[in-house]
């Protein structure tokens, strides 16, 4: 008890100062109950203690030093620990592990004392004194750990804490993980929630806790590193610094188990001695010393298996504290990025740094740390094989040694693969992720098989590396599977050979046999770990150093802007200032086309002078002020830099040269506007405090009121991913709203008012950014293409080729008659001729009268410029005949309108806050399913079929035949120490030549196998499977209908196909494996052992019921947690996308804490997931171990009653297959369930392939009607009664439309927001079906049931789910009766929002190649691009970057105007093309529009009046009606109609 004493003295003393220097008291009080009755027990402990030494002296006895030394430390040790305990209540909620520890040690050691003095049978007074007192201090600290060890989960202190299950544990409850038992008995009484298992997270997992200390060291060697005070930087060697105080306890658990495992073979030796004993009349063997071996088999691998549990959590728990900390710096570092950073690294790569690359920390150190254990391992079975074997044990080392070669060999080719698999498995995901970002525009186009096409080209470059190294495996399974037999084989050849005294030949005996098998079968799992240790090793230094790579690219330079959050006393100082500054995207400016997110590069490249250098930066020698509560107007033509001014301002771009500094608060409004998928009123209050009189003046302003009047949910109605729910001018006026009561001091507004209607624009023009509007006392800088506003400007900017060309008031500008002048002249004489002309065709009717003698165009035009100077710069309410306002565009009503602006057209209200949202249409993205119960039959069919039955059929013969082999071994050897016993007797030497050739010939069948069942699985089935499911999975999300991606985020569905496909790539394979394996082991096994053993019979029906009850507790717990783990994922990718897409304005609004938090608290919630789901593989763990160490234990305990009738030979062959039921039982159920778990992941690729799909895309191949290859060769189309929902039980969009549009014709579209405009044009492309049609309701599946979403009366639901969507004719077709591609095809579009796609310039015209490349040059020459293309690196080979951002939005308005002179349709549709172009580049698109399409039916959506007034037609929706439709000047006639009201409002009449 002394030493025991002395350590727990040493250790309590330890202990209180860490608390008292480390630790902050959690100030909850104490649990009185518990620490009372504590105290007392160890108080009564080191009291007896002391009276015993005491009393032995009074009675004259002289006991023993080694007796005072030890009851004088126990009494000091538990005065300490009384001591220790005081300090503990006051800083832990939870049992003491110190002291609980040392509760059971002293117990131990007090009952062994007392059972010794008892033995001795000493019967002196002082030896019974001592007997008493020890049996009560034995009885009082019984007592103290009865309390000690309660459960608390009850107390006041622990549930004030709100700590996790974990945090709240004793050391025991950890140890066999009991305090996760409440939530494993629950799942067998229902399906658990996320609820259910949250908060298991220790603290000390949490990101900001895990991320502190990494992140802090990291910086400080890559500090170290850039200054040149180290030559090297790893992150690797990094991570292991800041661990290795933690790693220690690893190292001696890993240490400690290879001993307790080893001791068993020991043991086992000595007891098959024992047996052989008893063999021999001449010698006495006592059940007791058999029992006592027994247990003590028993013990080692009990506690073995508690060491082993234990020792993986811990590791486990570091390598999830690394992968938290890596996902947190990874998030960190995108928010930081510098621009030639950003485009370098690809959305797609920056998600696979956290999903794959991070995601190997996941046990990192579980494997990192077998570096450790492994050579113990080795050293020990060597160690125990040389006491058995002799000098024989060497060949078996030097066949260990031969392995290593192929160890390195298989690292090096193995790490390359991996790498080259993972760089191409970015490109997939990044392709996948663009595609379906997109795959709107691609079914428009008919696209979808040029990028399945090129998807799945990809996919098979990865699949021939995932086939290259199955082949690698089925090659190295013959060096580390069957390495075991092949080591037996030369041992134990060596030692039948020459392994006795002098060489002779050695006695092969039970012992020596079936130990050393025993041996060399425990090291079959440290030398096979070598493999997978290996992989996992080279697998987490190749993700680290991707990390590594990515974490030390550039960052955006803080220092090149001086930015001040406070406003300068001086309210005459400006609050931008920009003072000969150079700017580029690119760190050395090499073009003057260098790139920002909307207008990168000019849109007519003028040849270059002679002498002129080719390269120059974005921005040059700028130098302006913007004085406060300015309003300054930033133009110039499309490409000039005038976006790129913006992003300089916000520090987007790098300062070459100059100063720039700003004070204030900036609030930034991209040009394509960033919205959350988040509730309305989330995206407007981006984090601040709700303020409602505050947000309802700025939804006013905003003009966003009858929207969410429109909204199903008001403000509370959820918008989708990338506002997919919203059309473009009700997005940029959210993000107008967002910066408006983001309340800063500087506004920059790149260009808002391109989205807009007329009307519209002018209500935020008067309410919001105008002179008298909301924002009239802040700094704003707007970019804008329209000049009808310039007039009110404070200041007019006039940016051309990066440059500062002019600068001044609209009156000083005019005056100086340069660009600016030139620029509105120019417009002014289109302006007027096109007026002229619409005049001319409504005089007569409208009583106009057309001046005969008219000055010429010119002087007119000077005439009213010179006026317009003239006029009063304070008159900013300019009527609609003055110059300015008359090239107005617009196409609405009023917004401000006082009668209607705020007024719900059913209730009469404004919907805020979801006050009337009884038909709950609040949530568009719907939760993420979570499927119950077990895995089907089905699923697990789906996998063998994508596997094909053969392959798995092949693979499970292999298995069979190999585990034949491995016990046919066995076997033989019994056979042949029976055959050598039986020719000692005789006098005989066994024929050794037999022996070592059966002996070789099975253990090269048993090689064989093992590369034929490995190669089977991973170079055949594996791939196999891979192949179909990923291609069954793609070619479905291709053919799903727009609807599934309007309420489907995408992070969900990029998680099928990263995750959820990575896992089958992966996983899944190495699972089915092991199950095979591991249960012909097992029933191999169980054969065995009852063959031998007759009487374990009896007892294996038990064992069978509690391997049954813990799997089906476990399989039960587990997949339900596999489940949730899944959809934990998701809203982490989904988030990280959505952040990256709008990093610019996160950082302009100095937003990044509160992403980084959202962040945090998304990859805390998964991790809490992951790690309740270890905890489940952790109580499974211990369970079966301690059921393993059971039947070790049985099995012994026959064998002692049966001694001396048991043949040892067949005792020695049970216990060494007994003693590998311990490692595989427990894999077996691990693995079966953890194949069943990773089958989740077929299973959510089920749920998408079984979806339904749109129509057929090809007539001829679904039955439909076929058209002619020249259909339509006229362009009729007629809508006839059609009536349409975006899905199935929400409203109807469009109803009752009847429109006829003979071919030909022109017909511009215009209505207020959501009166149905693009709607009409999904309609024609069939994006979305007639309502209640064939194929409408076959796609409902997606959503919630009409009972659930409509907000109708019974009498309105139940009229319009009955309701005839009517058709749509074109040619006399209805589009209904043909094939999608038929149909699209048949028309041309160019969108809204112009999309490219990574890749060749020629594959975004032509993805299917179908155009020469002379046709390529001809329709980028007709589209104005020629000359630009010409200049780039490769012309029609130029790689387009990500998104397009290498172009401006104009060049991409224009490169999809040359997609659509390609296709030579018969009908084009304009879905707002110009909305985001200048003046100049509208024209020269409508020009091309006039000439190239004359012959053509054309359907135009536009928010600007000026387009579509020399229309045919003009067909004016309202609330998804047709209010009117005639030609323009009937319209005109009528004062009283929508569309002379339109045109009035935009200054067109």
């Amino acid at each position: 008890m002394g030493a025991l004493s002395v350590a727990a003295i040493v250790g309590f003393v330890l202990r209180i100062i860490h608390l008292r220097t480390h630790r902050t008291p959690h100030g909850l009080g104490r649990t009185e109950w518990i620490y009372w009755p504590t105290q007392i027990c160890i108080s009564a402990a080191f009291a007896l203690a002391f009276t015993d030494i005491f009393v032995q002296y009074a009675l004259g006895a002289a006991p023993a030093p080694s007796v005072v030394f030890g009851y004088l430390g126990t009494g000091i040790a538990w005065t300490t620990a009384a001591i220790l305990n005081h300090y503990e209540h006051i800083y832990e909620i939870r049992s003491s592990d110190f002291i609980f520890s040392y509760f059971v040690l002293s117990l131990i050691s007090l009952a062994l004392g007392v059972n010794t003095t008892v033995q001795i049978g000493d019967s002196s007074t002082a030896t019974r004194t001592q007997l008493n007192v020890t049996i009560g201090i034995f009885a009082s600290l019984l007592l103290g750990f009865v309390v000690e060890a309660w459960s608390r989960s009850s107390t006041t202190v622990q549930k004030k804490s709100g700590a996790s299950a974990y945090d709240k544990a004793n050391i025991f409850s950890r140890c066999v993980f009991h305090f996760f038992q409440p939530i494993v008995s629950l799942s067998v009484k229902r399906t658990i929630t996320q609820e259910d298992i949250a908060n298991q997270l220790p603290e000390f997992l949490k990101t900001e806790n895990a991320l502190s200390i990494l992140d802090e060291k990291w910086r400080h060697n890559l500090k170290q590193f850039r200054t040149h005070q180290t030559k090297r930087i790893s992150l690797f060697w990094t991570i292991i610094q800041v661990n290795s105080g933690h790693l220690i306890p690893v190292v001696i658990f890993r240490t400690i188990r290879p001993l307790l495992l080893f001791a068993i073979p020991s043991l086992l030796s000595q007891f098959l001695a024992y047996l052989q004993d008893a063999q021999d009349p001449s010698k006495v063997t006592t059940v007791s010393y058999g029992l006592m071996l027994a247990v003590c088999m028993y013990l080692a691998s009990q506690i073995g298996a508690i060491v082993q549990a234990v020792s993986r959590q811990y590791s486990i728990f570091l390598s999830f504290q690394i992968k938290v900390a890596l996902n947190a710096m990874i998030y960190r570092k995108a928010l930081r990025l510098s621009p030639g950073s950003r485009q370098e690294s690809t959305t797609g790569e920056i998600i696979n740094h956290m999903s794959v690359d991070a995601d190997v920390w996941t046990e990192a150190f579980l494997y990192l740390s077998m570096w450790v254990s492994l050579p113990v391992e080795i050293t020990a079975a060597m160690v125990l094989l040389y006491r058995l074997l002799g000098w024989s044990f060497v060949a078996g080392i030097a066949a260990l040694l031969a392995l290593t070669p192929f160890q390195v060999w298989r690292a090096r080719v193995h790490g390359k693969m991996q790498k080259d698999k993972l760089h191409i498995m970015d490109e997939r995901i990044r392709l996948t992720s663009e595609v379906i970002s997109s795959i709107k525009i691609a079914k428009m186009y008919c696209w979808e098989p040029a990028f399945l096409a090129q998807i799945l080209a990809v996919r098979q470059r990865e699949l021939r590396k995932m086939r290259e190294l199955g082949i690698i495996f089925s090659i190295m399974s013959i060096i580390f599977i069957s390495s075991t037999l092949v080591i037996s084989l030369f041992t134990l050849t060596v030692f039948a050979l020459w392994g006795g005294p002098d060489f002779t030949p050695g006695k092969l005996t039970p012992q020596i046999v079936f130990v050393s098998m025993t041996l060399f079968g425990m090291l079959r799992m440290p030398i096979a770990s070598l493999s997978e240790t290996t992989t996992m090793t080279i697998e987490t230094l190749v993700g680290t150093k991707r990390i590594q790579a990515f974490l030390m690219r550039e960052e955006v330079d803080e220092t090149q802007v001086n930015r001040s959050q406070n406003l300068p006393r001086d309210p005459q100082e400006p609050l931008i200032k920009v003072k000969n500054a150079t700017f580029s995207w690119i760190k050395t400016p090499l073009s003057s086309s260098a790139h920002d997110d909307t207008e990168e590069t000019p849109l007519l490249v003028s040849e270059p002078n002679e002498g002129e250098a080719p390269c120059r930066s974005t921005l040059e020698d700028i130098s302006l002020t913007f004085d406060r509560g300015s309003l300054t107007a930033i133009v110039g033509r499309v490409g000039q830099g005038k976006s790129s001014l913006l992003s300089a301002i916000i520090g987007e771009m790098y300062k070459i040269q100059g100063s720039l500094s700003t004070s204030g608060r900036i609030a930034y409004v991209p040009q394509n506007a960033w919205i959350l998928n988040a509730t309305l009123r989330d995206n407007i209050l981006f984090g601040k405090p709700y303020d409602r009189e505050r947000y309802k003046h700025i939804l006013f302003a905003c003009g966003l009121e009858p929207d969410i009047a429109m909204l199903p949910a008001g403000d509370a109605t959820e918008i989708g991913e990338r506002g997919i729910n919203l059309s473009g001018g009700q997005k940029q006026r959210v993000s107008l709203a967002r910066a408006a009561y983001d309340n800063a001091d500087i506004y920059l507004l790149d260009d808002p008012l391109s989205a807009v209607d007329a009307h519209v624009e002018k209500h935020l023009w008067k309410h919001l950014f105008g002179p008298g509007g909301l924002l009239k006392n802040k700094t704003r800088v707007l970019v804008t293409h329209g000049i009808h506003h310039l007039k009110a400007m404070d200041t007019i900017v006039l940016i051309k080729d990066g440059r500062v060309e002019e600068s001044g008031t609209y009156r000083t500008l005019i005056s100086a008659q340069r660009v600016f002048y030139q620029l509105i002249k120019e417009y002014a004489i289109e302006e007027r001729e096109h007026s002229q002309s619409r005049h001319e065709k409504t005089a007569n009717s409208m009583g106009a009268k057309i001046e005969e003698n008219r000055l010429s165009e010119e002087a007119a035009i000077d005439q009213d410029l010179q006026n317009l100077e003239n006029d009063s710069e304070s008159d900013t309410q300019e009527t609609v005949h003055a110059l300015a306002e008359r090239n107005a565009s617009a196409s609405g009503t009023e917004a401000g309108d006082d009668d209607r602006d705020s007024k719900d057209s059913r209730s009469g209200k404004v919907i805020l806050g979801g006050t009337q949202t009884s038909d709950q249409k609040a949530e568009l993205i719907e939760a993420e399913r979570i499927e119950e119960g077990g895995i089907t039959l089905v699923t697990i069919l789906t996998f063998f079929r994508a596997a094909t039955y053969k392959n798995i059929l092949i693979v499970f013969v292999f298995h069979v035949l190999a585990q034949l082999a491995l016990v046919g071994n066995s076997l033989w050897l019994k056979h042949w120490i029976e055959v050598s016993e039986d020719a000692e007797r005789d006098g005989k030497s066994p024929d050794l030549r037999h022996f070592l050739t059966v002996f070789t010939l099975i253990t090269v069948a048993y090689v064989a196998m093992c590369a034929l069942k490995i190669g089977s699985m991973f170079a055949v089935a594996r791939i196999t499977a891979a192949e179909k499911l990923h291609r069954d999975l793609v070619t479905k999300i291709m053919r799903l209908p727009m609807a599934f991606f309007d309420t489907t985020p995408l992070g969900r569905i990029i998680n099928r196909f990263s995750g959820d496909i990575q896992a089958i790539d992966e996983r899944i394979g190495w699972a089915f494996v092991d199950v095979i394996e591991f249960s012909l082991a097992v029933s191999s096994s169980i054969l065995i052992v009852i063959w031998s053993a007759p009487i374990f019979s009896a007892a294996l029906p038990s064992f069978v019921l509690y391997a049954y009850v813990v799997q089906h507790y476990y399989l039960h717990v587990s997949r339900a947690v596999k489940r949730i783990f899944h959809t934990a994922r998701s809203p982490i990718f989904q988030h990280f996308s959505e952040t990256l897409g709008g990093v610019s304005t996160l950082r302009a609004m100095q937003q990044q804490a509160r992403f980084i938090a959202e962040n945090a608290a998304r990859v805390d919630a998964h991790t809490n997931v992951h790690v309740a789901y270890l905890y489940c593989i952790r109580w499974v763990e211990v369970r079966l171990d301690s059921m393993s160490a059971a039947i070790i234990f049985l099995a012994t305990a026959s064998f002692v009653y049966s001694r001396g009738t048991i043949d040892p030979a067949a005792a020695g062959l049970a216990l060494s297959f007994a003693l590998t039921i311990t490692q595989s039982v427990n894999w077996l159920i691990r693995r079966w369930c953890e194949l069943l778990n990773l089958l989740v992941n077929v299973e959510r690729l089920r749920e998408y392939t079984e979806l339904q799909t749109e129509a057929p895309e090809e007539s001829s191949k679904a039955g439909l009607v076929l058209v002619p290859s020249s259909w339509p060769h006229q362009g009729r189309i007629v809508f006839e009664h059609y009536s349409t929902r975006y899905r199935e039980g929400l409203d109807l969009v469009l109803k009752d439309i009847s429109v006829t549009v003979e071919n030909g014709e022109k017909v511009g579209i215009v209505g207020r927001t959501g009166a149905g405009k693009s709607s009409l044009t999904l309609a024609l492309f069939r994006m979305i079906e007639a309502a209640n049609s064939p194929w409408a309701k076959a796609t409902s599946k997606f959503h919630k049931s009409v009972e659930e979403e409509s907000h109708l009366t019974e009498h309105d639901h139940d009229e319009e789910n009955h309701l005839d969507g009517g058709r749509i004719m074109i040619d006399g077709v209805d589009i209904s009766t043909i094939g999608l591609h038929d149909l699209r095809r048949q028309i041309a579009i160019i969108p809204q929002d112009p999309v490219l796609f990574a890749g060749p310039i020629r594959d975004n015209l032509d993805p299917f190649h179908e155009c020469t490349d002379l046709a390529l040059w001809e329709a980028l020459e007709r589209a104005h691009l020629k000359r630009h293309i010409q200049t780039l690196p490769g012309g029609l080979s130029f790689e387009v970057a990500q998104n397009g951002e290498n172009f401006s939005v104009g060049q991409r308005s224009l490169i999809c105007l040359a997609r659509a002179l390609l296709r030579q349709t018969k009908i084009l549709v304009l879905d707002e093309a110009t909305s985001a172009v200048d003046v100049e580049t509208d024209e020269l698109i409508q020009k091309t529009i006039r000439h190239e399409f004359r012959d053509r039916t054309i359907l135009t959506i536009a928010h600007r009046i000026k387009t579509v007034m020399d229309s045919d037609k003009i067909l004016v929706l309202e609330q998804g009606r047709v209010a009117e439709y005639a030609e323009p000047k009937v319209l005109l006639q009528q004062q009283e109609s929508l569309f002379y009201l339109l045109a009035h409002q935009a200054g067109e009449i």
